[in-house]
C-alpha cells in the first residue's frame, strides 16, 4: 500500500512539472500605428493576453524593424496570442476604438502588427 501511495505521488508531481515547463521557444511581437492621422489627440495602449504591456509614444507611418523606439515590443512564448489595442481620447469622448486579434509568435522572429488608423476610424 505504501509502495502505490509513493508511486502515485512521484507520478503527480512529473505531471505537474511537465505541464508548467517552459520550453525557452520565444519570439517577440512589436506594435506601431499611425494615429498622427486622426484629429484628436489619442492614447494608444496595447493588451496581449489580457495583460497591458504598454503605450504607443510615437506615430509612425510603417515598422521597419522590430523594437523601434515608440513601438511597444514584447518577448513572448512561441504559439498563439490575443491582443487588443484601446484607441482612447486624451480629451472628451470621440476617437474611441478597440481593436482585437490575434497573432502568431514564431520562434526567434519578430511579428509585427501595424495599426492602420484609415483603415480602423
Amino acid at each position: 500500500m505504501l509502495l502505490c501511495v509513493a508511486a502515485l505521488c512521484l507520478f503527480s508531481v512529473s505531471c505537474s512539472k511537465d505541464v508548467n515547463k517552459d520550453d525557452g521557444k520565444n519570439g517577440t511581437v512589436t506594435f506601431g500605428a499611425n494615429y498622427d492621422v486622426i484629429n484628436c489627440i489619442t492614447t494608444v495602449t496595447i493588451f496581449i493576453d489580457g495583460q497591458n504591456i504598454g503605450k504607443l509614444t510615437n506615430a509612425t507611418d510603417t515598422i521597419t524593424e522590430c523594437g523601434h523606439p515608440g513601438n511597444v515590443t514584447k518577448r513572448l512564448p512561441v504559439g498563439e496570442h490575443s491582443y487588443k489595442v484601446e484607441i482612447r481620447p486624451a480629451l472628451g469622448s470621440g476617437c474611441s476604438k478597440d481593436i482585437t486579434g490575434t497573432v502568431q509568435i514564431k520562434e526567434n522572429e519578430c511579428t509585427k502588427v501595424f495599426i492602420n488608423y484609415f483603415k480602423v476610424m
